[in-house]
């Protein structure tokens, strides 16, 4: 891109002054002078090592304002801040430099730290102080004109809000309203663009830009917040109860993509008739089918807006909110991989379709030469490869197991101490056997197994590492493989539902279900008495 083409989109999105552009006027001989011989690249990278300047800057104040214990005088902090902020404020009227820039930043990162830390020492609770922060951001983005720095503002402000409510304990339920009235604010921006920027002014682009980047974290940290709680206190799943909370979430998200899509057909003729029909179809299917997935409905509804108003930041902000909703669902213990599968699946087809329906109803430019039919075929044959593929290796995984599960024997193999709970992969327990303590583990073949008998108790013994010698009665081959110094058999990671993490701490046995050829899979635990504990793997 070129010096020009780069300002021109630089004064679109507000961040220069358009008269910068005119060479007749002062300010753009100054901007002319200042950029001759300076290309698009090297005003990228001007900017990008002004921005590493600036937070370092902002760094090093900060730093020295804590280590200089100014905000200990509460009345000094406060003002020395609002001086900052004040600075700012003059310095964001008007075209500014680079250097005028980076003082911009610096004065209010240093003004907002001044105050807020000012204000830690009198306000006694976390509460209070998410208050202050939210009007602190307010006042930022009412005082400094500056873009990029609403922009940053709103989303601390979204920050402190969401704090204020992990503090206040509102649970997914309420994390799940906060989404919801952020996405019916995005929406009333964007929908009703024209006569809210009139009334606005400058603070129409912050909010419209930061609002869905803000809305990413309630979607997310709801679907979070019901893995760090009871299956009772979480939103149903989609095969238990319909509790009248979830409804009103996915009506709600349901109900903001309706208003977008008659929208549509207003502005669109397109998308009027039965297009309009079988997206409004689409839209409630998605919502009646995912009951406790309003994160795919709040990033289905993104992705519609950004459809509408022609916007690829919008789409973008709604496929991270849907990307962001899925981690978290996923690692969630309150409904089964199975009610998981359904929902994401009937949701990917509904997705598809509605896009089909969008792509094929759209306005745009006829292709200049259609692809010869032997490139499409062949595009469908890797398709269909890569789509057999993707279902033929986890069948033939899923088809070993049931069948070490159907004809394997039941086998006990003693525990050692297991490690404590990941943070990263729910609730799960690795599981360390007794077995695997064997003698001179580093003459072992990477690969191979063991020899085990069982007890009058199902509890495996150790005989010998398998030299190819037939069995003898009641001996049992158990596959292994080496994972470095330590062997493995396949069974070291038992995940459990939320809740069962006090119940499985008396685990003292893994049962393991063992085919003749030393195949295994993990059934459950058993405790001291070699009683099964909490849910099991596996109903044989």
């Amino acid at each position: 891109m070129s010096t020009r083409g780069l300002l021109e989109q630089l004064a679109d999105e507000g961040l220069v002054d358009r008269a910068a552009l005119d060479a007749a006027t002062p300010l753009g001989k100054r901007a002319r002078d200042a950029l001759a011989g300076l290309t698009g690249e090297g005003l990228r990278l001007q900017q990008a090592g002004a921005s590493v300047s600036v937070w370092l800057g902002a760094l090093l104040l900060a730093i020295f304002l804590v280590e200089m214990e100014i905000t200990e005088v509460v009345p000094l902090g406060l003002a020395l801040g609002a001086t900052g902020l004040g600075l700012a404020a003059a310095l964001a009227r008007g075209s500014a430099s680079l250097l005028e820039l980076q003082l911009r930043w610096i004065a209010t990162i240093g003004g907002q730290i001044l105050i807020l830390v000012s204000l830690s020492e009198v306000v006694g609770d976390d509460e209070a102080l998410c208050v202050a922060t939210i009007l602190l951001q307010a006042v930022t983005v009412w005082l400094v004109r500056d873009l990029a720095i609403g922009v940053a503002s709103i989303l601390v402000g979204a920050g402190a809000l969401l704090v204020l409510a992990a503090e206040l304990h509102v649970g997914a339920f309420g994390h799940g309203l906060l989404a919801l009235f952020l996405g019916t604010c995005i929406c009333g921006l964007w929908v009703l663009q024209a006569p809210l920027s009139a009334r606005l002014g400058r603070l129409w682009q912050p909010l419209a830009y930061a609002l869905p980047l803000a809305v990413w974290g309630p979607i997310t940290i709801g679907a979070g917040g019901r893995h760090g709680s009871r299956a009772s206190d979480a939103l149903p799943m989609l095969f238990g109860s319909w509790a009248v909370e979830a409804m009103a979430l996915s009506a709600g998200w349901a109900a903001l993509s309706t208003w977008l899509m008659v929208q549509a057909g207003r502005e669109r003729p397109e998308l009027r008739g039965r297009a309009l029909a079988a997206a409004l179809v689409g839209i409630w299917l998605t919502a009646l089918l995912g009951l406790d997935t309003p994160g795919l409905s709040a990033g289905l509804t993104l992705l519609l807006l950004g459809q509408l108003r022609g916007s690829h930041s919008l789409r973008l902000f709604g496929l991270t909110a849907i990307g962001g909703f899925l981690f978290f669902w996923y690692y969630e213990h309150g409904s089964t991989l199975l009610s998981k599968s359904i929902v994401a699946v009937s949701q990917g087809v509904l997705f598809l379709l509605l896009a089909g329906l969008l792509r094929r109803r759209a306005v745009r430019p006829r292709e200049v030469q259609a692809r010869p039919l032997a490139a499409r075929m062949a595009d469908l044959r890797w398709l269909s490869l890569a789509l057999g593929l993707g279902l033929a290796i986890p069948g033939w995984v899923v088809t070993q197991k049931e069948q070490v599960l159907s004809a394997g024997e039941t086998v006990l193999l003693r525990l050692r101490p297991v490690d404590p709970r990941s943070l990263m992969q729910g609730d799960y327990m690795e599981l360390r056997y007794e077995l695997a303590a064997l003698p001179n583990i580093e003459a072992m073949a990477p690969r191979g197994a063991l020899i085990v008998t069982r007890d009058a108790d199902d509890v495996a013994q150790f005989v010998r590492v398998d030299d190819g010698r037939a069995l003898a009665p009641g001996e049992l081959r158990l596959r292994y493989h080496k994972r470095g110094e330590a062997v493995s058999f396949g069974a070291e990671t038992f995940l459990f539902p939320e809740g069962e993490g006090q119940e499985l701490e008396a685990a003292r046995y893994g049962e393991l279900a063992v085919a003749e050829a030393g195949d295994s899979v993990l059934i459950g635990l058993r405790d001291e008495a070699r009683r099964p504990l909490g849910t099991r793997l596996h109903d044989r």
